[in-house]
C-alpha cells in the first residue's frame, strides 16, 4: 500500500510539473526562434498591404522592424474582406499559427474582449487614419474644413462623414465608396470632397497627372479618426516588445511617417483619447 502511495506522489510531482512547464511556455512563446517574422496581411486593401509592388506601407513598417532586429520576414495572405470579416481572418491565420502578426488593424476597444478570446493583443498604435478634405479647381484656396460651406463635396454614402455633413448643412455629392468619390474629382463633377485617407494612395496610383490636394496641416477631428495597431498573440510577450519597441523606434526616426506618406497617404499621429461613440470603419 505504502509503496502505490508513494508512487502515485511521484506521479503527482511529475504532473504537477509538466502543467507548471507548459504554462511557463505559454507565456514566454517565442515565434521567431527560427528567424522568421511572418506577416499576416490582406492582399487587397492598398495601399496598407497587397501582393505588387510596393508592398503597402504596413508590410514596409513590419520588414523594417525585422531587419532591424536580426530577422527575415515572409508574408501568409489572409482575405479579410471575405464573410466573417476581420475574425475569420484572424482565426484562419494568426489564431492558427500560420504568421506572427497581423498587420494594420483598426483599434477599436470593443474588438479588445474578442482579441482575448482568440488570445490576441493589440500592439501600440502608430498611426491614424481618417476622413480628409481634398480639394481642386476653385477649391484648390481652401485653408479650412470650413471654407467649403457651400461647395458641393464628394462623400462616400452611409459613412459617418456622411451623415455629419447632412447634419451639418454642407452640400453633399453621394458617391458608392471613397475610390469613386475620386474618380468624380478626376471627371470634375465636385472640386471638394471628404474621403477615407488611404484612398488617396489609389487616387495618385491610378491618375496620376490629376491635380487634386489635400487641404495642408488639417487636424482630422477625433470623431473621424480611428487609431491603427497590429495584433500579436498574447502569450509571446518577446514578440510584442520586439514590435512595441521597433514602431517606437520608427516614430522617433521619422522613418514611420516618411513610410505612410510616399503612398500619397497624409501621416496622423494616434489620438490620445479616441472618441466612444464610433460604430465602425469606413467602406
Amino acid at each position: 500500500m505504502k509503496s502505490k502511495i508513494v508512487a502515485g506522489a511521484v506521479a503527482l510531482v511529475f504532473s504537477m510539473h509538466g502543467l507548471l512547464a507548459t504554462a511557463d511556455a505559454d507565456t514566454n512563446s517565442d515565434a521567431l526562434a527560427d528567424g522568421l517574422m511572418t506577416i499576416c496581411a490582406d492582399p487587397y486593401i492598398y495601399p496598407s498591404s497587397t501582393q505588387g509592388h510596393p508592398p503597402g506601407y504596413d508590410i514596409e513598417i513590419l520588414e523594417a522592424i525585422a531587419r532591424a532586429s536580426g530577422y527575415r520576414s515572409a508574408q501568409f495572405w489572409v482575405n479579410s474582406g471575405t464573410i466573417g470579416g476581420l475574425g475569420r481572418a484572424l482565426r484562419n491565420s494568426i489564431g492558427k499559427g500560420f504568421c506572427d502578426v497581423f498587420i494594420g488593424v483598426a483599434v477599436d476597444d470593443r474588438q479588445i474582449d474578442e482579441l482575448a478570446e482568440k488570445d490576441l493583443v493589440f500592439t501600440r498604435p502608430y498611426m491614424a487614419l481618417a476622413f480628409v478634405p481634398v480639394v481642386q479647381g476653385p477649391a484648390a484656396d481652401a485653408k479650412t474644413f470650413e471654407d467649403l460651406k457651400g461647395i458641393k463635396i464628394g462623400v462616400s454614402r452611409t459613412t459617418p462623414m456622411d451623415g455629419y455633413l447632412l447634419m451639418h448643412g454642407y452640400e453633399r455629392e453621394i458617391y458608392q465608396g471613397n475610390d469613386r468619390v475620386m474618380e468624380g474629382m478626376v471627371r470634375g463633377e465636385v472640386d471638394a470632397a471628404m474621403v477615407w485617407s488611404p484612398s488617396l494612395a489609389i487616387a495618385h496610383r491610378d491618375f496620376a497627372d490629376a491635380e487634386f490636394h489635400p487641404i495642408s496641416n488639417y487636424t482630422p477631428d477625433p470623431l473621424f479618426t480611428w487609431n491603427i495597431a497590429m495584433i500579436v498573440p498574447r502569450t509571446d510577450t518577446k514578440l510584442k516588445a520586439l514590435v512595441d519597441n521597433g514602431l517606437s523606434q520608427l516614430l522617433e526616426s521619422g522613418e514611420l511617417q516618411a513610410i505612410v506618406e510616399k503612398y500619397g497617404v497624409p501621416y496622423f499621429s494616434p489620438v490620445d483619447n479616441p472618441d466612444p461613440m464610433k460604430y465602425r470603419t469606413p467602406d
